[in-house]
């Protein structure tokens, strides 16, 4: 890892140790947290893994799917065309064994593999990649069910003028325009090759619910709001899993799944109470998993609404908020205040000075605004634990304070996760919390996905400011269209600054990566573009 990210590290992880009077543990130095379990050598057999998480999936189709909870599961029944070396951002082959593109960029073409089957048995081959990516890019594909959205195919697929399967087990991908991110998003979860035969008229309504990959795990059963159980590929191309089930179980209380993974019943989670690291690191049975957060928290502000509309009302309101507190209060001191939109952690973050807390300035610039007196509002937040958003009503309390101080009144809205997405998406907030992780290693991914006006569309928007900047929109589209890195740095640290100013959301932190396990397991690595893997994982014998 590169000395700026051990830096950051050290930076992010400079947490809090609360009442010394208490002769608490003593908090980490998480500067030295590995982000991997010690190597599986031998392993013990006919083990099942059980993963605990704040909330339930929403749905298993990756196509369809913009949440993390769904991604950690997905990601362990589908494979892709390539993927992230473990632990890294570097692509990798996977499903294809070796590409190649032209002198113009617009033509890709991929070897694939020739040893790979469904898990309903019918073979991988260049059809069902060709099949995977017209479902999602072609309107009024028979695959398709009413009310398909496929988020991730307009934000990273667009440029796609077609896909063609060739004579000798090859894809050829022909684009409209180049599109420097392209290798990147093959690596996407949405792009998870599927089988056609699991979208005849009588199934493909139920695929969403009981998917069909050809990854190292098969889908076995999902009790909502209980638990989702995998079981083993025996013939998976990529080496049988170390376990025989995978277990994904929602225990929304982080300190609840503390106490589980205490006790067995679990054998590793997300997202721990950031008070408890210093107990997790001095408990010998479990062992504590770091890595800086490529992640962002942010307040979005509905721009198609009054009063945010007016750019210094949404000005207002970033001066209104004290970040150093918010992470004091809601991240127990381990996290980052985040200045842009695009992460620290992340390649082409524009360095720039952040606002600090001035609520004369935010008053003043609510009165040019014509609200001397402030305004009421709504402020809505997801009940889900995430890495970005670890205690979701300290976090929301502590805004709504900071907001009240400039005269802004916010009345907390709290939903179900599923249920927040699903509303945010469809633009029914004024401001709301939300938060992105990688999914893929480039600028484009936190500053299109989350602030171009074309993924403003309602009901599956990304960018839920709804925000409308051609300026930026401009910027963006060029640095998606030239391959030449420093060219496209100038242009996001334009868009960044602009974003900046006309604040369509406010960022508000990045937060660590953090993984705790019992200290049996073996195998387990974390990645830093989100995601879960388990078909490395196992237990000491």
């Amino acid at each position: 890892m590169r000395t700026v990210a051990v830096l950051f590290l050290a930076t992010l992880f400079a947490c809090s140790g609360g009442d010394k009077d208490k002769q608490a543990p003593e908090v980490p130095d998480v500067t030295r947290l590995m982000g991997a379990a010690p190597a599986l050598t031998d392993a013990a057999p006919g083990k099942t893994f059980i993963w605990g998480r704040g909330a339930d999936a929403s749905l298993l189709d990756p196509a369809q799917i913009t949440d993390g909870e769904s991604v950690k599961v997905v990601t362990n029944i589908f494979d892709t065309l390539v993927t992230f070396k473990p632990g890294g951002t570097e692509i990798v082959p996977w499903l294809a064994t070796e590409w190649e593109k032209s002198a113009d960029n617009l033509v890709w073409t991929f070897t694939l593999r020739d040893d790979v089957t469904f898990h309903d048995g019918t073979p991988f081959n260049a059809e069902a990649v060709v099949f995977t990516f017209e479902r999602q890019l072609v309107e009024g594909h028979p695959a398709r069910n009413d009310g398909d959205t496929f988020p991730y195919a307009h934000d990273r697929f667009k440029a796609v003028q077609k896909v063609e399967a060739l004579e000798d087990g090859r894809v050829r991908f022909t684009l409209k325009e180049p599109y420097a991110p392209f290798l990147s998003a093959l690596a996407l979860f949405s792009t998870s090759i599927v089988p056609p035969s699991a979208f005849t008229a009588d199934k493909k309504r139920s695929f969403a619910s009981a998917p069909v990959g050809t990854g190292p795990f098969v889908f076995e059963s999902w009790d909502r709001d209980s638990r989702i159980v995998l079981r083993a590929n025996p013939d998976y191309w990529g080496g049988v899993p170390q376990v025989e089930r995978v277990i994904f179980r929602p225990i929304q209380n982080a300190q609840a799944r503390l106490q589980e993974l205490r006790s067995g019943g679990i054998h590793g989670m997300d997202s721990p109470d950031l008070n408890d690291l210093a107990a997790i690191h001095a408990d010998r049975r479990l062992r504590l998993l770091g890595r800086p957060g490529i992640n962002l928290c942010y307040l979005a502000m509905h721009t198609l609404k009054k009063p945010f509309d007016d750019h210094r009302v949404r000005q207002a309101v970033a001066y209104a908020i004290d970040k150093e507190g918010l992470i004091e209060a809601g991240y127990n001191g381990c996290a980052e205040p985040a200045p842009s939109m695009c992460p620290v952690s992340m390649r082409g973050h524009h360095p720039m000075h952040d606002r600090r807390r001035d609520l004369d300035k935010a008053k003043r610039l609510l009165k040019e605004a014509g609200y001397p007196d402030g305004f009421k509002t709504t402020l809505w937040y997801g009940h889900n634990q995430r890495p970005y958003f670890p205690k979701p009503d300290q976090i929301a309390l502590h805004l709504r304070e900071d907001l009240k101080g400039a005269g802004i009144d916010a009345e907390l809205k709290k939903l179900d996760w599923t249920a927040y997405l699903e509303a945010t998406k469809r633009g029914e907030h004024d401001m709301c919390i939300l938060g992105w992780m990688a999914d893929i290693y480039d600028p484009d991914d936190f500053l299109y996905v989350l602030l171009d006006k074309e993924n403003a569309v309602v009901g599956q928007a990304n960018n839920v400011s709804f925000y409308q900047g051609d300026r930026a929109h401009n910027l963006m589209l060029e640095a998606q269209r030239t391959f030449d890195w420093n060219l496209r740095v100038k242009k996001y640290a334009e868009v960044q600054e602009i974003v900046f100013n006309e604040v369509p959301a406010v960022p508000l932190v990045t937060a660590p990566d953090l993984r705790v396990l019992r200290s049996e397991v073996r195998g387990y690595i974390l990645y830093p573009a989100g995601g879960e893997y388990f078909r490395h994982v196992g237990f000491a014998p």
